[in-house]
Parts: structure tokens; sequence; C-alpha cells
């Protein structure tokens, strides 16, 4: 008789939020598909079991109005025993998530992306591998194409359009350059969430502790993780306040390798009040992407640029039939 751990198949935990319905909050549970399939099949399978919880509103799911979000944790749950059917194994999990919702006790108040950021975090706290970050062709060569200019250029303008993938291409470039720490700042909070649920679902980008400088404790916590030899995302908010100028003299004074990255820099982050303290800050050395999807004009207002790179929509259409052929 086979025990948990030589059981074929993936044990897997998902994500979901209706945007028109259980309240807003977010359900999360647990799915194992049985024999020898890949991960993508497991996450295809998953996806169908998390469409038979809506038994009469399935042209709603197929409409795109419930979100899902998917893991293999099969390591996981080997670790914790519950490798196989029915295992609760989410149940397990769920503390790490708290917000405890009131639609059932399998549903979560929180934000969708809170819900996957404390998931990842959870996972990668237990050293359960994440998933690969692959970069598309065009990705990969504007990526490299940005790292050669830095050797001798500080400040690019990377003008990218919408679907390039921008949060993963930084992630890739500022980590092959080794950053320790890396301050995202924008104007835009909403910035900052899908940032760091966008790095944290990767195995490539798991070094970094990901600390939002509004927090009471920031300084402690940017300590914190260099002493333990974790890398930093630092997210700065570029909103007006009395403690701004104290964050960016902060972070931008440690002695660690750093780098910046302004995002939606063509909102807000372009007028003089937002822009010049960072001018500022990097001074003659600190690398620095200002990184823009629309308005490359307005974004780099009062930078001195001394580099830039774009792609444009129809670049990634030919690139992608490209791929295809």
């Amino acid at each position: 008789m086979k025990t948990n751990s030589q059981l074929a198949g993936k044990m897997m935990v998902y994500a979901w939020i209706d945007l028109d319905g259980n309240k807003g909050e977010v359900k999360f549970g647990d799915h194992f598909v049985s024999g020898k399939v890949t991960n993508e099949e497991a996450k295809k399978h998953t996806v169908k079991y998390i469409r038979t919880q809506f038994p009469r509103r399935g042209k709603h799911f197929d409409s795109n109005r419930v979100q899902t979000h998917v893991w293999d944790i099969s390591k996981y749950a080997k670790k914790c025993k519950k490798f196989y059917k029915a295992s609760k194994i989410d149940d397990v999990i769920r503390p790490a998530i708290g917000h405890y919702g009131t639609v059932g006790k399998e549903f979560h108040t929180c934000s969708f992306d809170e819900v996957i950021n404390s998931v990842n975090s959870e996972l990668v706290r237990a050293k359960q591998p994440l998933v690969q970050a692959k970069l598309s062709t065009k990705q990969y060569n504007i990526a490299e194409e940005i790292i050669n200019m830095f050797e001798d250029k500080q400040i690019i303008l990377a003008e990218l359009c919408a679907r390039f993938g921008k949060t993963i291409w930084s992630a890739s470039v500022v980590t092959e350059m080794q950053a320790e720490i890396v301050v995202v700042a924008s104007y835009i909070k909403t910035v900052f969430s899908s940032f760091e649920k966008d790095m944290k679902m990767f195995e490539q980008f798991k070094h970094y502790e990901h600390i939002d400088l509004s927090s009471e404790n920031y300084e402690e916590q940017v300590q914190d993780a260099i002493n333990n030899g974790k890398s930093v995302v630092a997210y700065l908010s570029l909103a007006n306040g009395d403690l701004r100028q104290d964050r960016i003299d902060y972070i931008f004074n440690c002695p660690e390798k750093t780098m910046l990255i302004v995002d939606e820099a063509d909102f807000g982050a372009h007028t003089a009040n937002q822009a010049d303290p960072l001018i500022t800050a990097v001074g003659d050395s600190i690398k620095t992407i200002i990184m823009t999807g629309t308005n490359a004009d307005r974004a780099i207002t009062h930078w001195k640029i001394d580099g830039m790179l774009s792609v444009t929509c129809p670049e990634l259409l030919v690139q992608k039939k490209e791929s295809q052929k």
C-alpha cells in the first residue's frame, strides 16, 4: 500500500473572488488532483473544480467576473503529512491569511492581492518551491538592453506598453543587477500591492522582503531583513505627508546597493513636489528606472534622463507571431 508521500498527484490550493457577490470576500480552499499530471494540467483541473462551485452561474464564471489564483503546494503538504484528498491543508495555511469572513469559514475579508501575498509568504517561510519566472523574448531582450545601458548611464526612461509585463521585467532587471535595496516609488498606492503580489509569486524573487515605508517600524524591518541576508523592496508613497522626506532620507542613505523604480511615473509622480525630492536623493550614483506605459514626456518633466527604451503594442504583436512560428 502506498503511503501519502508516494501517492501520484498534486496538492493544490486556490483563491477566488466573485466580483459581483459574496460581499467582496475571498474564498480559499484546497483540491487534490490524482494521477501523474503536470503543473499546468493540475492548475487547469483546479480551475474547473472552482467552476463547479458556481453550479447555476457557469456563464458568470466564464465571463471573467470571478478572479482565480492557484498554487501547487505538494511539497508543503507532504511536509505537513497532508498529501491526500480531503486533507484540509487549506486550514493549515488559513491562519497566515487571517481576516476571517462573514460568508463562511473558508472566506476572508481582505483583498484578493492580500490573500495571494499572505499565502506566498507562508510558502516561502516553509521553503515550498514557487513558480519559476519566465521572460518573453521581448522582455528578455529589453532587460538585457537596459542592463547594458546601466554600465555608463544612470537614469533611464522605460516606456513600456500595456501587457508588456513591467513588474516581472523590472524585478528581473534589479535582481540581475544584484540590488540589495529596491525602492519602488509611486503616487498610485495600488501599485505597491500589485508589485508585491507579482514578485512573491516567483522563485527567483523570494529572497526579497517587501516593506511599506509608511509602517511605523519600517527602519527596524529594513535592518532586520538586511541582517538576515535578505534583499529589500521598499515601497515609498509620493503622496504629500510630513514624514515623506524622513523616509526618503533614511532609505537612500542606507549603505547597501540601492536602485530606484518610479512606477506609473506620469501619474502624480511627474510634478515637481513629487519628483524633486527623489532627484536630490538619487544624486549622481543611484541607478533609476522611470517606468511608464503612457505619456512619457510628462513622466520625465523634471528628470534629466540619459537613456531611453520603448516597446509599443505593435512590437509585442509582431514578437508574439514570431514566437508562434
